[in-house]
């Protein structure tokens, strides 16, 4: 899944297989002044309410892991 952010210094975009730490920047980012959302690997937003319940979920999240196409641990920064 891929963190998508437009603030002050300019745009980011941060690569992260872990929906927990995807959702942590997300949050982050926005604590500093930017705009920031969650996309996955097609483009398309989502939805981070139904990201922290599957999270919450152990069978969510890894429902979610193989409907992304994701294997946690790998990170990949890009700004």
């Amino acid at each position: 899944m891929i963190v998508k952010a437009e603030g002050p210094s300019g745009p980011a975009k941060i690569y992260s297989d872990n929906p927990k730490h995807a959702l942590g920047l997300a949050q982050y980012l926005r604590t500093i002044g930017y705009n920031a959302w969650i996309e996955d690997t097609n483009g398309n937003e989502i939805d981070e309410k139904a990201l922290k319940m599957a999270i919450r979920s152990s069978r969510g999240c890894n429902l979610l892991l193989m409907q992304l196409g994701a294997f946690p641990g790998a990170i990949r920064l890009r700004l």
